[in-house]
């Protein structure tokens, strides 16, 4: 009996949520989940800029990721997930309300179009995907951290 297997392509993102979206950053490294540190609080910055915070002796800027896409900020940085960014050239890190986590997805999901993305995010996506009946609002780091609205943080 002759077997036959049947393997779908995927690729792999990190997701997390942000208000009801799905967001998904491609994997790829870079990436890192940073245990708890401090933030400290720098003056004349936007209000989506937390602070900075000391990786490895460089200091990198901590962004609110869903208080910068005007949503309601982190209510808790202790409980908050610090997602390190891969763009060496933008040191930063993503202050997230929930966990990351690592999913697969098919190579060739449905794209749709969704209006309701707020503006911000909207500018850096690279598609949006509808798997398992959930849209995923996949980024492009590379566009978001060369975002001169990301880049500006003075207030």
């Amino acid at each position: 009996m002759e077997s036959r297997s049947t393997s779908k392509q995927t690729w792999r993102g990190f997701i997390f949520n942000v208000g009801d979206m799905n967001i998904v950053f491609p994997f790829m490294g870079g990436y890192e989940i940073l245990p708890d540190r401090e933030i400290h609080i720098i003056p004349w910055a936007k209000d989506w800029v937390r602070g900075v915070t000391n990786v490895r002796g460089e200091i990198y800027t901590v962004v609110d990721f869903s208080l910068y896409l005007g949503l309601a900020p982190v209510t808790s940085i202790r409980r908050a997930t610090m997602f390190l960014l891969p763009d060496t050239s933008v040191k930063c890190v993503l202050l997230l309300e929930d966990r990351v986590n690592v999913r697969n997805f098919p190579q060739f999901a449905e794209h749709v179009v969704d209006e309701k993305v707020p503006q911000r995010l909207a500018s850096c996506l690279n598609v949006i995907l509808r798997d398992d009946d959930q849209d995923w609002l996949v980024v492009d780091v590379e566009q978001l951290c060369g975002s001169q609205e990301f880049l500006s943080i003075a207030a």
